[in-house]
């Protein structure tokens, strides 16, 4: 059978699953930078499955708010991958949830807590049909961690730290810690000496802000068209076994909590890109995909330098045996000029004066590429003027050339010269 991958945000990373049946699932983890995957991040990581030679048939990407969809779209532009589909988390876990055989409700009121916040949504499982959503940041995965860092730090057994290195080896410890306390009552240091934290002091830590959030819930349920059946925790916060019990005591409707719930918006996009790949025909996804890779760029670079560089070797160099014509004027070659020539010679009678005797015979036609050598010009005369002779012989009569005009000058002004008559002295006394 066909495989799909599906994926979505996590804490560090990227998580990805791989299905052949829609029932069972693999699960990769592909680490990122910074503390949540940027759209780049995902693209590199599609670029890496789709490369692979078990490409999968149907690939499904599970964003957590719409401009982090717009943002994946284009760098999955930027990495060359298509047919990818993107879904939100929330439309993932309905898939999910909608598949499943077991889950027999129909509105649910999905309780999502993750690293960066809590989503809470009350839905139509059949329909797909959203009716409230909203998103609370008070309480998340990051804001327990801080809880229970700030919690060891009181025990003096941990140095403050220095760098921004050490800050975040503290809260991966932390993070440890809770997760720990999930299936654990208690944790302490590997000697046994040091206890650092159990389940009691954990769920005093984190019952304000998880009542608060149940009661949140507890309303959107009130607020929506249809009051929901039951209460889906998915995400990581999803393993506290206080986020269970809270949920149930202040909404009085069953809790249920799947496997793996941090997979669920994954498997979700796995199953919708493989239902919507499903009505189209099956083709080998490693081929087209590959192709498309190659392709893309030399359409969007190779092709036009090809043409560009046809065009100008058709410029530069012609064909000698074809006419060119540039804006609608004829260029002919000089032998097509020496062939027009022949044929006007060979047609028409020669002069009587001082050529040879060629009357009653016709010359056959010279070949276009040969240079006639045959013809017998008349002796020039000396008492005739000089006459413009062209450099190439261009087969017609050909005026000479105009006299150059004459420079530009301004006419004399001649002053007329007034001559005074005499007069006479005058006597002095």
């Amino acid at each position: 059978m066909v495989s799909s991958v599906g994926m979505s945000m996590g804490t560090s990373g990227i998580r990805a699953v791989r299905t052949t049946d829609g029932v069972s699932f693999a699960a990769e983890w592909f680490p990122s930078i910074g503390d949540v995957p940027d759209a780049e991040d995902v693209a590199h990581a599609i670029r890496a499955i789709v490369d692979r030679p078990d490409a999968p048939h149907s690939l499904g990407v599970a964003f957590p708010d719409p401009d982090y969809a717009s943002a994946l779209k284009s760098a999955l532009v930027e990495e060359y991958v298509s047919e990818v589909h993107v879904i939100s988390e929330i439309t993932g876990t309905i898939e999910q949830l909608r598949s499943d055989p077991a889950f027999r409700y129909r509105t649910v009121a999905i309780y999502d807590l993750g690293a960066t916040g809590l989503e809470m949504t009350v839905a139509d499982i059949d329909s797909g049909t959203v009716y409230a959503t909203t998103r609370s940041p008070e309480l998340s995965g990051n804001s327990i961690d801080g809880s229970v860092r700030d919690n060891l730090m009181t025990l003096d057994i941990l140095a403050v730290p220095r760098t921004n290195a050490e800050a975040f080896e503290l809260l991966d410890f932390s993070r440890e810690i809770k997760e720990a306390l999930s299936t654990h009552e208690a944790t302490q240091t590997s000697d046994g000496q040091f206890r650092l934290m159990d389940r009691r002091m954990f769920d005093l830590q984190i019952i304000r802000p998880a009542e608060r959030s149940a009661i949140a819930l507890r309303d959107l349920a009130e607020m929506s068209e249809i009051p929901p059946e039951v209460v889906v925790a998915i995400g990581g916060g999803a393993h506290i076994p206080l986020i269970t019990d809270v949920l149930g005591r202040y909404l009085r409707i069953p809790v249920v909590v799947p496997d793996d719930p941090e997979l669920m918006a994954a498997r979700g996009a796995a199953l919708y890109a493989t239902r919507v790949d499903g009505t189209r025909p099956p083709a080998p996804s490693t081929t087209r995909r590959s192709a498309k890779t190659l392709l893309t760029p030399l359409l969007r670079f190779g092709l036009p330098s090809i043409v560009a560089l046809g065009f100008l070797s058709w410029m530069l160099w012609p064909d000698e045996d074809t006419d060119r014509t540039d804006a609608g004027t004829t260029v002919s070659t000089v032998a097509d000029t020496a062939a027009t020539d022949d044929a006007a010679q060979t047609t028409t009678p020669a002069p009587t004066s001082g050529l040879a005797d060629v009357q009653g015979t016709t010359a056959p036609r010279a070949d276009p590429h040969a240079i006639a050598s045959t013809t017998v010009l008349p002796a020039p005369d000396p008492a005739a003027p000089d006459t413009y002779i062209p450099r190439h012989n261009t087969g017609g009569n050909v005026a000479p050339p105009a006299p150059a005009p004459a420079p530009f000058q301004l006419p004399r002004i001649v002053l007329p010269q007034i001559q005074l008559p005499q007069l006479p002295r005058l006597p002095f006394p």
